[in-house]
């Protein structure tokens, strides 16, 4: 392995430590259309967000989970657009004190306290860096649980309805593969947001339209190793410009300040990750030392999320490809 390559890859590996303490939810789409149907939350105390949505209404989604006494109870109601679709939230329980008023149309179990929180649309959105994308965040609740028991909780329209992020919990934790679905889940979260596929994906396109037709003007055969490789650089170039998109679109009405940097760094390593392995891939001699390189690649971008999980795979069958160029016909 060359010296650069060695010096920057030991920088990344500084940067990622840096750049990814705690830093949002694990998603979920789901959701639960009564109280007997209600999605069951396993693990309230870990941060999830669940993206679903409510038709026009009176109409009702209901979450549930259990809750050990005096534990915290975190929930905060976010939309991803001002407009008339301001839905609200009742937090239902054991020795939950009555607080609010509820709608009849939602179900409360019997003999449990309700907390009501109706929503209210603030007159600034809030810049989320991780995803990254703009949330106007209409209600929260934190609180303890009086009793031990099981907990409901009902996101509410009397009128319009649309999409809504309901965020629970509050310890920060990935299992592993739940960090490297991450990307899927984005795209999945734009979706969401109301963006139309080819609009989340332009940047990407873009960058494999410009890295093929710069690879067709070289004018000489590549080899599997080098067709493979620069394929993967590419694809990381391209989900570092994907985020820098996004982040531009969030940033437009908000105040991200200083969360912006936390966006730029997870932009910028893929793209970084991008211009190794192109730096790799074209390389005249390829030996053991640059097949270990593809590999540390594709690792540092699957903890990394470059390339869109298809990055990495393809960076690991690269560095087992023939690095002998193919004769043309």
């Amino acid at each position: 392995m060359a010296p650069g390559c060695r010096g920057v890859i030991a920088a990344l590996l500084a940067v990622l430590l840096a750049a990814t303490p705690a830093l949002a939810h694990v998603p979920l789409f789901r959701d639960g259309s009564s109280p007997d149907s209600a999605f069951v939350i396993e693990d309230p105390a870990k941060s999830w967000v669940v993206y679903d949505e409510l038709p026009d209404g009176p109409a009702v989604r209901y979450y549930r989970f259990r809750m050990e006494e005096g534990e915290r109870i975190y929930a905060t109601l976010q939309v991803p657009r001002a407009g008339g679709f301001v839905p609200g939230m009742v937090l239902a329980g054991p020795g939950v004190g009555s607080s609010g008023t509820v709608p009849q149309y939602v179900g409360v179990p019997e003999g449990a306290g309700t907390m009501a929180v109706p929503g209210e649309l603030p007159e600034q959105p809030d810049y989320e860096p991780f995803t990254p994308s703009k949330l106007y965040t209409l209600a929260r609740i934190d609180t303890a649980a009086p009793e031990t028991g099981d907990y409901t909780l009902a996101v509410y329209t009397a009128g319009e309805g649309g999409n809504y992020a309901l965020a629970l919990g509050f310890v920060e934790s990935y299992t592993a593969g739940e960090w490297i679905r991450v990307p899927i889940d984005v795209v999945g979260i734009h979706r969401h947001e109301g963006q139309p596929l080819l609009l989340i994906f332009a940047p990407m396109i873009a960058v494999l339209a410009v890295g093929a037709g710069l690879l067709l003007r070289r004018g000489r055969a590549l080899s599997l190793f080098a067709l493979f490789g620069a394929a993967v650089g590419l694809l990381f170039i391209g989900s570092g410009a994907m985020t820098l998109m996004q982040m531009a679109i969030a940033a437009v009405g908000t105040d991200p300040g200083a969360a912006i940097l936390v966006t730029l760094v997870f932009a910028l390593i893929p793209i970084l990750l991008g211009v190794l392995a192109l730096r790799v891939a074209l390389r005249e001699s390829v030996g053991t030392g640059e097949r270990i390189v593809m590999v540390v690649l594709g690792i540092l971008a699957l903890v990394t999320w470059a390339g869109l999980v298809i990055g990495p795979l393809l960076a690991f069958i690269a560095s087992i490809m023939p690095a002998r160029r193919r004769t043309p016909p």
